[in-house]
C-alpha cells in the first residue's frame, strides 16, 4: 500500500550541492581609430563591432562561441552527457539525446537506444523509440506528495531514458520488485512490451563519467516533477569537507517478489542520512532533491512536486 505524504522542508546537514562556474566578461572599450561606419565583421581587435563574432571580450553576442556560459541560464542541459554508440550495440541504431528549455519547461528528446552493452534479459527486443519529455525547469514542492506511476515512465536518467517505479507488471510476477526479483541487467534495467529500455534503479556508472570514492555523485536523472535525482553520496557540509552515502527509509516488510508496494514500509529516521519517503532531502542551500539509492524504491518513493503529464504512465496504487 502506498500513502500520500506532507512533506516538511527543513534545512538538512547533510546536503548534495552542485555547482557550476559562472561566466563574468567585460567589454574592452575600443582604443582604435576605426570609424562607426566600419563594416568589418571578421577583425578580432575590434571590441566595439557588435556583429563582429570572433571578439573574445564581448560577452554580449548570444552568437559568439568564445564567450564564457551565460550565468543568467538556468537550463541544465549541462547535466546531460552526450550519448554515443555502444560497440556491443551495433545491430542497433547510434544513441540520440537532445536537450533544451523552451518557456519554463525542460525537453528531453531521445530515440531510447541505450549508450552501454545492452543484455536482452525479458522475451522483449530492443526497439528504437520517439521520446521528448517534458517537466518544470523551476519545480517547486507541493503541499502534499503524489504517488509516482504504477506502471510507465516516472522521470528520465540523463541518458535520455525513462525510468519507472520499483515493480513491475501484472506478468510473471505481479507487480513484485524487478530488481529484488534480478531481472534487470547491469544498469539496473531492461526492455517493455512496447520494446522500450526503462531503467527501474540508476547507476553512476552507467550514466556520467566516474567519480573518485570521495566525491559527491553527480545529476543521474530527473523526475517528472523537475527535482533532480543525485547519485547515493552526497556532501555532509557546504563546503564538502566529507561525503556520506544516502539511505533509502523504505523497509522490506515481506516477501516483495510480488506486490513491491505491499511488501515495504517507510520508517522516519533521526539520522539525516537517511531520505524522505519519496526517497529525498532539502540541502544545504534549500534546494530539494532526490538520490538514487541502493535500497527500495531505489530511485523515487513518490513526487515531492507536481508532476507534469508524459506519454505511457498509469495512475499510481496498487491494483
Amino acid at each position: 500500500m502506498r500513502t500520500n505524504f506532507l512533506l516538511v522542508p527543513t534545512l538538512c546537514l547533510l546536503p548534495l550541492t552542485a555547482c557550476s562556474p559562472d561566466g563574468d566578461g567585460t567589454d574592452v572599450a575600443d582604443a582604435g581609430s576605426e570609424s562607426d561606419t566600419d563594416t568589418d565583421t571578421t577583425d578580432p581587435t575590434d571590441t566595439t563591432d557588435p556583429t563582429d563574432t570572433t571578439d573574445p571580450t564581448d560577452t554580449t553576442d548570444p552568437t559568439d562561441p568564445t564567450d564564457p556560459p551565460d550565468p543568467t541560464d538556468d537550463c541544465p542541459d549541462e547535466n546531460f552527457p552526450p550519448v554515443s554508440a555502444h560497440p556491443a550495440n551495433a545491430a542497433y541504431p547510434d544513441p540520440t539525446l537532445a536537450v533544451h528549455c523552451e518557456g519554463d519547461e525542460v525537453i528531453v528528446e531521445s530515440n531510447g537506444i541505450p549508450a552501454f552493452e545492452f543484455v536482452e534479459l525479458t522475451p522483449n527486443p530492443l526497439g528504437e523509440q520517439d521520446w521528448a519529455w517534458h517537466f518544470p525547469q523551476f519545480p517547486t514542492l507541493a503541499a502534499q506528495t503524489t504517488e509516482v506511476p504504477l506502471l510507465g515512465p516516472v522521470g528520465t536518467a540523463v541518458n535520455g531514458l525513462p525510468f519507472y517505479g520499483p515493480n513491475e507488471g501484472p506478468f510473471p510476477d505481479p507487480f513484485g520488485d524487478p530488481v529484488y526479483n534480478m531481472i534487470v541487467d547491469m544498469c539496473g534495467g531492461h526492455t517493455g512490451p512496447t520494446e522500450d529500455y526503462h531503467h527501474h534503479a540508476l547507476l553512476v556508472a552507467c550514466l556520467t563519467a566516474a567519480v573518485g570514492p570521495d566525491e559527491p555523485s553527480p545529476v543521474v536523472g530527473y523526475g517528472f516533477d523537475g527535482f533532480p535525482i543525485y547519485g547515493a553520496v552526497g556532501c555532509v557540509d557546504a563546503d564538502c569537507s566529507d561525503v556520506v552515502e544516502y539511505q533509502s527509509g523504505w523497509v522490506q516488510t515481506g516477501d516483495p517478489t510480488t506486490n513491491a508496494w505491499d511488501n515495504y514500509t517507510y520508517e522516519a529516521s533521526a539520522d539525516p542520512s537517511v531520505l524522505d519517503p519519496c526517497n529525498g532531502h532539502v540541502g544545504p542551500a534549500g534546494d530539494y532533491h532526490y538520490h538514487a539509492t541502493e535500497g527500495f524504491p531505489y530511485i523515487l518513493g513518490c513526487y515531492a512536486g507536481t508532476p507534469t503529464m508524459n506519454a505511457g504512465g498509469m495512475p499510481g496504487g496498487m491494483p
